[in-house]
């Protein structure tokens, strides 16, 4: 099992899977808030310590690392986006139970939105971080991705690639491109964490090898469900002006800028939890 710390708050599980083990973080009591963490080399569960203690006071939140990354097992597999949407549909039906709102951040918010299309009995609202899958993200890989992602699979050349990519300096640069309004040193720490875990660098091979990455054009604007689009005004991974072509292909989705880089839920997590919090409560009447 991993040595990783719970930053969450509330226990830690594991879901058995296709023979893995999946860990999640369980906190709370009401109806299901369901976190899918962005994708990145050093990506996990943690993204959501902000928000999780906040928001398990009316609510069960569920906080998953996906296979491969955070306290979750990390095989040496080809990791595809159909292996997270099969992952995510299997723990929102046998792990959470019921329709839950959904809370995604960048791919974590395009698997939200897919499983929200395919699977409308599982989901009650999405909640979608700029999402990609709409302005980037939508080609899957080719013959160039599978030459990057084969290489950062080698045994020596992979492992000083990815140990390279997964350095303090690197996350410290990558962290500062993404926060607009100052670096997040315990972010820092969780983060190098996560990425130095053994076996960490299968899963982030596939990412930049384009393997995760999905279409959502057509799905997020035929969604039955309820839509949020959240977004940092001061992002750089996923700039601000890319917000108007998602919400031209989901007219109906309600918009929700907020004056913070890529993680709006880790930079301005007040003003994200009460908007949440609020929609939450909207979505609790209507029924």
């Amino acid at each position: 099992m991993s040595t990783l710390p719970n930053p969450l708050g509330g226990e830690r599980r594991f879901y058995a899977w296709r023979g893995w083990q999946v860990a999640y973080v369980v906190r709370g009591h009401g109806d299901p808030l369901v976190f899918i963490h962005s994708i990145h080399a050093a990506a996990w569960s943690a993204e959501w310590r902000q928000n999780v203690p906040a928001l398990a006071e009316q609510h069960t939140c569920y906080a998953i690392d996906l296979l491969g990354f955070g306290a979750s097992d990390r095989p040496p597999i080809h990791y595809t986006a159909p292996l997270y949407l099969d992952l995510i549909h299997d723990f929102l039906r046998d792990v959470v139970g019921e329709p839950s709102l959904l809370v995604g951040s960048s791919l974590g918010a395009t698997y939200a939105v897919a499983i929200a299309d395919t699977h409308p009995e599982l989901v009650r609202a999405v909640v979608a971080v700029g999402p990609a899958g709409v302005s980037r993200l939508v080609n899957y890989g080719g013959g160039a991705g599978t030459v990057v992602q084969g290489l950062f699979r080698t045994p020596v050349v992979g492992k000083a690639l990815f140990g390279a990519l997964v350095s303090r300096a690197s996350i410290r640069f990558f962290l500062k491109d993404i926060y607009a309004f100052g670096l997040d040193r315990t972010a820092e720490e969780l983060y190098w964490l996560s990425a130095n875990q053994p076996n960490s660098r299968y899963a982030p091979s596939a990412f930049v090898g384009m393997r995760l990455n999905h279409d959502i054009r057509e799905a997020v604007g035929r969604l039955q469900c309820p839509l949020v689009i959240a977004w940092g005004t001061e992002a750089s991974q996923t700039p601000y002006r890319e917000a108007k072509t998602v919400l031209a292909a989901a007219p109906s989705a309600e918009f929700m800028p907020f004056n913070a880089g890529d993680l709006p839920h880790e930079e301005a997590p007040r003003d994200f939890n009460i908007a949440i919090s609020a929609f939450a409560d909207r979505l609790a009447a209507t029924v």
